[in-house]
């Protein structure tokens, strides 16, 4: 097992000071009164995290149910038994969740993957601390939507430090599938050996691409890969890894399912009303639904939109009624998946959701969830920026800290940084 060890030279920066994060990103850590009505509390303050512990161990779910697809889940990757230590106090109805998630990328992901990860295991053990209470944390693989494109590549840095893009090549299936049901072949192998060659030489080469190997390999799904790989790096500091798409999960939700296709096109009207809610705030909405669309596919050859037309619904050439479809959910839940606005409703009825790690440009979609929790009947969780970081050697940061060169300096396309040392 590798050793976690770390030395950091950390020093924090207001968000506001960088140019590409959103501006309600910004309002949200330092101004969240501007916004307070959109969410579900202030993360800063005790009174909202005891509020949303009480919401999530009020909340009925299916505790038992999940504990053992997460526990089923964990023996086919083989998880780490401090995973699937945390993962048994689900089948404790008082147990609570700090959640986060991404897509399954290609080796892991990009960095904020870790970040979320991480930020996601840092506050569930401060909830345990503080609150005395057991709290785990749980990634959510998103693997049900067919966007290859997103997820295929990687960018390492080389030997020499320079940035370095790592393609897997595209398996049967992706583009038109869910990422879920694609399964790697024999040429996943010529992106490992790419990626090895790549990496720059060290104590932690080995054990990493032991790993790599391990997850990505011909015959393993996508998604898998992905969980194995997080599991192996942080299921030893008890991180909970679930795969979404599992089809033992959805008849849990079933009725989330059933009530969006009962009431086509409220999820879109709460939506769009929570984006002028947002723009008068100051701040453009991050999804804008078209009024005929639903927030469920159904699962056919791909997976295929429902819109409402008139007082029926239309899924690809077909037309059904809206009784039909809802009574298809509760009976076949496996054939339908949640879109964008819907998936963190049904995270978080699986899971006892305290609080959803989210990325700046989640946090702005997630504003304009609320409603559309209400209407589900499912407890909004707390929203918690995740942690952003920049990896720097020591020598570096001795350098920046010597000459009071701040780091967001480094950002900008110009050599005023450089001027000010000659």
């Amino acid at each position: 097992m590798l050793e976690y060890e770390a030395v950091s030279l950390a020093a924090g920066i207001d968000v506001r000071r960088f140019s590409w994060i959103r501006p309600l990103a910004g309002d949200y850590a330092d101004n969240y009164s501007n916004v307070a009505a959109l969410y579900a509390g202030d993360p800063t303050s005790p009174d909202a995290w005891r509020a949303a512990i009480a919401r999530a161990q009020q909340q009925a779910r299916n505790h038992r149910e999940i504990a053992a697809i997460v526990g089923a889940q964990q023996e086919r990757r083989g998880a780490p038994p401090e995973s699937r230590a945390a993962a048994s106090l689900l089948n404790d109805r008082d147990t609570v969740a700090v959640v986060t998630g991404q897509q399954a990328g290609a080796f892991g992901g990009p960095l904020f993957t870790l970040l979320k990860a991480i930020t996601a295991i840092q506050q569930a053990r401060r909830v345990s601390a503080e609150h005395g209470l057991k709290a785990i944390a749980v990634f959510w693989v998103d693997a049900e939507d067919h966007d290859w494109d997103e997820i295929h590549a990687v960018t390492v840095l080389d030997a020499a430090f320079q940035p370095k893009t790592i393609e897997v090549d595209p398996p049967a299936g992706a583009g038109q599938l869910p990422v879920a049901s694609l399964i790697l072949d024999a040429r996943v192998n010529r992106a490992v050996e790419e990626l090895q060659a790549t990496l720059a030489p060290s104590d932690f080469i080995d054990w990493t691409m032991e790993g790599v190997r391990a997850a990505w390999r011909e015959g393993q799904g996508v998604a898998a890969a992905f969980a194995g790989w997080l599991e192996r790096l942080l299921g030893p500091l008890g991180l909970v890894v679930f795969e979404s798409a599992d089809p033992a999960a959805k008849p849990l939700v079933s009725d989330l399912f059933a009530r969006e296709l009962q009431f086509p096109g409220k999820t879109a009207s709460l939506a769009a009303e929570a984006g002028v809610a947002l723009q008068e705030r100051g701040h453009q909405p991050q999804v804008v639904p078209p009024p005929d669309s639903l927030s469920v596919f159904r699962l056919e050859e791909s997976r295929r939109p429902i819109k409402r037309q008139g007082d029926q619904l239309v899924v690809g050439d077909g037309v059904h009624s809206a009784a039909a479809l809802a009574a298809e959910a509760m009976d076949h839940p496996e054939r339908f998946s949640p879109n964008v606005l819907l998936r963190p409703v049904v995270q978080d009825r699986l899971f006892p959701t305290i609080c959803y790690v989210a990325g700046p440009s989640e946090l702005a979609y997630l504003g304009q969830l609320r409603g559309i929790y209400e209407h589900f009947g499912v407890p909004m969780p707390i929203m918690y920026p995740r942690a952003s970081a920049t990896l720097i050697d020591s020598a570096t940061g001795r350098f920046l800290a010597k000459y009071d060169i701040p780091i967001e300096d480094l950002q900008r396309q110009d050599e005023s940084a450089l001027n000010r040392l000659l």
